[in-house]
């Protein structure tokens, strides 16, 4: 076993997570503006250039939008936020994710979905898709719901990079996070085996060139999680 280096967050990480989270528990509206940075310095007991560094980072998040000679305001970050801002947000929530933002989440997941199958299906030769019976013999064996779901990326990944589509496997690496923790949600809720089968569903079809069964399977489990989201909590 390793044992790597613990490191504590830094001030302007720190003034980072406030800012978030009173933007995100509505103590700080759209629209409102903040303090300048030497007032926010002497309130917060930081130095300016910790503000300064910390109001870019908030900048480039989606939370925050600097107005020259305005001041700094805070910003609808469904309008400019970016994956990174969806972290934050599962950061506020303690790493989940609420409904609005699971349910989103998997709308936009199976128009990918469809979108690197269909490619799969098109450009895909029978040897390298026959490759990928390695991970599911590994989400099979899994002795964990995280393990499963980690084999369950590997396997959709996988699929993304073999889809031809260069922008697809990125999308895919930006959402893992996200992706890991519906799935193990799913292996915890409805086991292991029951992952296995439907991955295994879908590779038949694949295999088949059956690209209708293909598109039923991959929106069933959308639409399934969709009506499941009581389970995903408040």
């Amino acid at each position: 076993m390793g044992f790597t280096k613990i490191s504590a967050p830094s001030l302007s990480d720190l003034f980072v997570h406030q800012i978030e989270n009173m933007i995100l528990s509505g103590e700080l509206s759209v629209g409102e503006q903040l303090p300048p940075a030497r007032e926010l310095s002497i309130k917060m007991g930081v130095s300016r250039t910790v503000i300064s560094a910390g109001l870019v980072e908030l900048e480039k998040l989606g939370f925050v939008e600097a107005r020259p000679r305005q001041g700094v305001f805070v910003c609808d970050y469904r309008r400019k936020g970016s994956v990174e801002t969806l972290v934050a947000i599962m950061r506020y929530n303690g790493g989940a994710l609420r409904k609005n933002e699971v349910r989103s989440l998997l709308e936009v997941r199976d128009a990918l979905e469809c979108l690197c199958l269909r490619q799969v299906v098109e450009r895909v030769s029978l040897p390298e898709l026959e490759m990928l019976s390695s991970i599911l013999d590994a989400i099979r064996e899994s002795g964990t719901s995280e393990e499963a779901a980690e084999r369950v990326y590997d396997f959709h990944h996988e699929l993304a990079v073999l889809s031809g589509n260069v922008l697809m496997p990125l999308l895919y690496h930006s959402f893992h996070p996200q992706g890991v923790y519906l799935w193990s949600l799913y292996a915890k809720r409805s086991g292991i085996h029951k992952l296995y089968e439907i991955k295994l569903q879908l590779y038949t079809a694949l295999l088949n060139r059956d690209i209708d069964s293909v598109y039923e399977q991959t929106h069933s489990i959308m639409d399934a999680a969709i009506e499941d989201l009581p389970f995903y909590g408040a």
